[in-house]
């Protein structure tokens, strides 16, 4: 089992405080790339990166009790809320790995879903691979990730507010390049790969909430976690930017996305 590296271990805290806050956030986003998926009833669906369990609900409910759900996720904290909000679904099966190092019977799987969980990859082939092993001839896949950090108003609007001088990790842009997806993919033994953009506006609330979401995870939310002495002087000039974009109680940021299809061949 890989362990959390002390900063990884600060995010995955941030990640299972506010899990509700930001499922409101991300869920319209990952339902779009799972209706791609179209799991249907009795499948054996495998969630990379599931975090904390909003999208292992959605797929148990699709797969029904016939089906099965197979989430996976290093995170042990947000992998405690997801344990917690599913405990009634006997169907699901839960695991603190590395979808790498996952080792899930030679074609088991239907179908894989991942909502903003494979851009982490530290080796995508290697990984990729994997869950090529993993799936069923012909079985299909199914994710969502970021394009570029410029192109994502949720992140580049707060991190210009905040007006302070910080290099953001792009890690979550890992995938910006739509050729780079379709390349690693077809390395990794996939066909019909289909990258299609997506945007839409998200939100979790008002400013104040959006404020709590965006100082705690996020590129300036990672920032602002691992150097909190910029807090002070960041915070009062996020809020009264995002209160510019408050309307009738919400504020909603654009976001901007690859939803990835591909089968195995």
């Amino acid at each position: 089992m890989k362990r959390l590296s002390a900063v990884q271990d600060v995010g995955d805290q941030a990640r299972a405080d506010l899990a509700d806050l930001i499922d409101l956030q991300m869920s319209p986003l990952g339902l779009a790339a799972m209706d791609a998926l179209a799991p249907s009833s009795g499948e054996t669906v495998l969630d990379v990166g599931c975090g904390a369990g909003e999208t292992i609900i959605q797929l148990a409910d699709r797969v029904g009790s016939t089906g099965r759900v197979v989430g996976v996720d290093i995170a042990p904290r947000v992998l405690a809320v997801a344990r917690a909000r599913t405990a009634h679904l006997h169907q699901v099966t839960l695991l603190q790995e590395d979808a790498a190092d996952l080792a899930l019977p030679d074609q088991s799987v239907d179908c894989v879903f991942s909502r903003f969980g494979t851009m982490f990859f530290a080796e995508p082939t290697k990984a990729f691979l994997n869950i090529h092993r993993m799936l069923k001839r012909g079985g299909r896949m199914s994710f969502i990730c970021w394009r570029s950090m410029r192109e994502n108003e949720l992140d580049f609007f707060p991190v210009e507010a905040a007006g302070l001088p910080i290099t953001v990790d792009t890690t979550p842009f890992s995938f910006e390049d739509a050729n780079t997806i379709s390349r690693v993919l077809r390395t990794s033994r996939f066909e019909r790969i289909r990258v299609k953009a997506h945007n839409a506006y998200i939100s979790s609330g008002d400013a104040d909430t959006m404020l709590k979401v965006i100082t705690r995870v996020g590129a300036l939310g990672k920032v602002l976690r691992e150097t909190p002495t910029l807090l002070a002087k960041a915070e009062p000039q996020i809020r009264a930017a995002l209160l510019t974009r408050e309307q009738a109680g919400k504020v909603s940021l654009g976001a901007a996305t690859w939803i990835v299809t591909a089968t195995a061949a």
